[in-house]
């Protein structure tokens, strides 16, 4: 995957603003396993300049997600490929607070999605290895940022669970709202979480239909 590295630093270090991407994180190291993030530090003059163009910056990666981590200690620009293949880039001398869990509504529904999909697919990565210790604190972590502000009160067992939860909320916003947010990123995380779980023998090996209303 040396393409995926000259290509992802090449698209960023273009900017006039920044002074450096370093290839980093623990795929830099050789710690890394099969589906870790690839992870780069990024160096800046003028942050809000590089922060401004990221979207513009990372197209070229032809990103099925991409957001800014509301939730980590420092300003992280995570895109999300094909395959699923994760991609980070870490502003690492700037700081940010936490931001408060969004409520779902026609301006901030594909914001939710994209941030769901981007969080259960680190998730599934995790249970991938094994570390079900994570995977039951992210799962209760997402249900009280993401699932309860839209209605799911009870907090699901596992991954399939909440998905399934989590799709069903969004089919009904979708209808009340008049409106659908893209389907590619939700369709290729869904195929790697299938391929991890079955792996694991967490589940049937027959697709799992879509939650839909009425159902």
């Amino acid at each position: 995957m040396e393409d995926l590295v000259s290509f992802a630093i090449a698209a960023v270090g273009e900017h006039p603003a920044v002074d450096r991407v370093e290839f980093a994180g623990s795929r830099s190291r050789g710690t890394h396993e099969e589906l870790s993030d690839w992870d780069f530090a990024v160096t800046t003059s003028d942050f809000a300049a590089v922060a401004r163009d990221m979207p513009a910056l990372v197209a070229p990666l032809a990103p099925l997600g991409e957001q800014w981590e509301p939730m980590g200690h420092f300003p992280v620009y995570q895109v999300l490929l094909r395959g699923p293949t994760k991609v980070e880039y870490l502003f690492l001398d700037h700081s940010q607070e936490a931001a408060p869990p969004v409520t779902p509504g026609p301006a901030t529904l594909r914001a939710v999605d994209n941030h769901f999909w981007d969080w259960i697919w680190w998730i599934a990565t995790n249970a991938s290895i094994g570390r079900d210790d994570l995977v039951a604190e992210h799962l209760r972590q997402l249900h009280e940022n993401l699932l309860r502000p839209m209605g799911v009160e009870a907090v699901p067992e596992n991954i399939e669970g909440t998905i399934n939860g989590f799709l069903m909320r969004r089919n009904e916003f979708e209808q009340a709202y008049d409106m659908s947010v893209p389907r590619a990123l939700e369709t290729e995380v869904r195929n790697g979480i299938r391929r991890i779980l079955k792996a694991r023998c967490l589940i049937d090996p027959q697709p799992a239909p879509v939650p839909t209303l009425g159902s």
